[in-house]
């Protein structure tokens, strides 16, 4: 049988003690002479930073978004021109007289194994 035994105290979590004894905002506010209310001056400062953060962060989005379209885009442009150049030796291929001439038997035309006859026409 197990006996109940009362669990040690427990220990404050790291973040919360380096909190409380490197506190954050007294340090900032002993650094920038804040009192307990803020000026204007320093809120019209305060406001135009996050505006320039604000920014930054849209303009950031903006061009990220634009670089994967570009990268998209030039993907696309390989596969059509990679399909481009399939598609013409296809093409070139079944073009030369060999490949006309056979598809051209199966039909049933034969190849004129005669030479072209000249008409002279006189005067």
């Amino acid at each position: 049988m197990s006996f109940n035994v009362p669990k040690g105290q427990r220990k404050e979590p790291l973040m919360s003690r380096l909190a409380n004894k490197f506190n954050l905002g007294e340090w900032i506010s002993d650094t920038l002479n804040i009192s307990e209310e803020l000026p204007t001056s320093m809120l019209k400062k305060v406001g135009f930073a996050f505006m320039l953060v604000l920014t930054y962060i849209f303009f950031q989005h903006n061009f990220e978004n634009l670089i994967r379209g570009l990268d998209k885009a030039e993907q696309e442009i390989k596969e059509k021109r990679a399909e481009y150049i399939s598609h013409k030796s296809s093409y070139m291929f079944k073009s030369k007289h060999s490949q006309v001439s056979s598809a051209l038997e199966q039909r049933g035309l034969l190849r004129n194994i005669e030479p072209p006859v000249k008409i002279v026409v006189v005067q």
